[in-house]
């Protein structure tokens, strides 16, 4: 018997492509290839790109030029690039790097296996980017890192690998917005939602493996809607975000749900409600604002104003006790001036938000922005930026400080790289947090006492240390989680 193709997986850019991955390497595996630990070993290298902005794509490039080096050296090597930049690119990769053998969009993430495949057998490169129908399910099965054992142990459904804490779960495909300065609808197609019997079915399997936390994905996640016809109803009805929650929060083992990014245009009462009184639902909530002007907001065709957004920035504060907020926030839209930037930074201090994202603005060929008017120069634009940087990471840092003694959940995750014998995980709120401890809090979830703060989160003691006699306990098999490299920064 021959040996076995060996895959090597590379991500760049947001929780969506790094899910793609999983699901990528599960139908690889479940095809009969095995992971590489290492480039050198593997001879099936797939790139999965981001287009959001121009940096990571300038970075594939950059990856490719080395890449081509070890092809020379290994010619059955197959190189493969994936994700939005292939989806927006297609041909003109292969232009720019003929050395290539599979471009691969968005959509066509489920026949990874067979077009590696066709590509081995012809010894033809191809490019896949047919993308599905406005309408049609988001049909994701086999789910992320389903192995040909645990398919035989869960038929159809696809769990993580035993004890991975935390698992992402798409639920919502594609945008249906089309903001003047995002890629994604190009790059995504048109939103498509899954069905809800799948979602809960790979929610059900995670849980029986290990996971304790889900985060629920889509550009626009909580535009979700999907028919479900549930046992204790005569028939099917339109499900909700909200209504997933609730379905989720049922689920035995699961013990945290999230979800991101979600548009402020669908954030409902009902959603914050369900958020509110669900005991798995997690108290933070990731809020895209991109700027707080206005004029620019219109420019952006975000669809609603400054004064709406802090309506609803107000709303789910009084929803939710002690809920943390996060947002994305773009600098130097075009033609966007000193005053209508200065409305953005007045408006971060107003929120105070727990943290952000924020980016200078990235002008992507096939938006409707690309090519307009931008006299702002870059240099007054990072300016600008770094003045918005500053004035967040001080109010993340107050707003942390003041937290010094409270008692707050901890999921562990592991060893901390801030000193030895130190672990770290995260709160409900998204807040990391290290603090001493040992090998078997990893994978639980434990009170600590927050004895500092920081930009990023808290410094923390164990509120119900063990006793001596049980340090010794080894790690469970939580601590081995098998990951995947990512590569990049920034959400999709």
């Amino acid at each position: 018997m021959s040996n076995p193709h060996r895959f090597y997986i590379q991500t760049f850019g947001c929780q969506m492509n790094v899910a793609d991955s999983q699901r990528m390497a599960a139908l690889l595996e479940r095809a009969g290839h095995e992971p590489a630990d290492s480039l050198e070993e593997a001879d099936l290298v797939l790139l999965n790109t981001c287009s959001v902005r121009e940096k990571p794509e300038i970075k594939v490039y950059g990856r490719l030029g080395e890449l081509r080096k070890l092809k020379q050296r290994n010619p059955d090597m197959l190189l493969g690039v994936c994700g939005c930049q292939a989806q927006r690119e297609g041909e003109e990769i292969l232009r720019r790097a003929p050395y290539v053998d599979l471009v691969l969009g968005t959509a066509q993430v489920g026949n990874i296996a067979e077009l590696t495949e066709q590509v081995r057998s012809t010894g033809q490169s191809i490019v896949a980017l047919e993308m599905p129908e406005r309408g049609t399910p988001a049909w994701l099965s086999p789910q992320p890192n389903m192995t040909r054992d645990l398919a035989e142990l869960v038929p159809d459904i696809s769990p993580a690998p035993q004890g991975q804490l935390k698992a992402f779960i798409p639920i919502i495909l594609g945008c249906d917005f089309g903001c003047t300065f995002c890629i994604v609808p190009s790059t995504r197609g048109p939103e498509r939602s899954r069905p809800v019997a799948e979602i809960l079915g790979e929610a059900r399997a995670l849980a029986q493996t290990g996971t304790k936390e889900i985060m629920l994905l889509g550009q626009t996640v909580d535009a979700y809607k999907a028919h479900y016809y549930a046992d204790d109803a005569e028939g099917s009805r339109v499900y909700a975000l909200a209504d997933l929650i609730w379905l989720l929060n049922d689920i035995d083992g699961l013990e945290r749900i999230r979800f991101t990014s979600p548009h402020p245009v669908y954030m409902t009462s009902e959603l914050l409600r369900a958020i509110a009184a669900a005991p798995k639902a997690c108290e933070w909530i990731h809020l895209p604002l991109q700027s707080g002007s206005n004029q620019v907001l219109k420019r952006m065709a975000r669809r609603y104003t400054r004064e709406r957004y802090l309506e609803l920035v107000q709303e789910i504060r009084e929803t939710i006790p002690g809920v943390a907020i996060t947002t994305d926030l773009i600098v130097g839209f075009p033609e966007e001036t000193r005053e209508q930037f200065e409305e953005t930074l007045s408006l971060v201090e107003q929120v105070r938000f727990d943290g952000a994202y924020t980016f200078l603005y990235s002008p992507r060929p096939g938006t409707p922005a690309y090519g307009w008017n931008d006299p702002v120069p870059r240099e007054q634009k990072t300016a600008w930026l770094n003045e918005l940087i500053e004035t967040q990471n001080g109010i993340a840092r107050d707003i942390n400080d003041a937290c010094v003694g409270e008692t707050v959940e901890v999921l562990v995750e592991g060893p901390s790289l801030h000193g030895e014998g130190r672990y770290t995980g995260y709160t409900r709120t998204q807040k990391t947090v290290h603090f001493q401890g040992h090998p078997s809090l990893v994978g639980e979830l434990v009170e600590v006492r927050v004895t500092g703060g920081a930009q990023w989160g808290y410094h923390a003691e164990t509120v119900n240390p063990l006793p001596p006699d049980e340090l010794a306990v080894t790690a469970s098999s939580t601590a081995d989680r098998t990951e995947l490299v990512v590569l990049g920064d920034g959400f999709g």
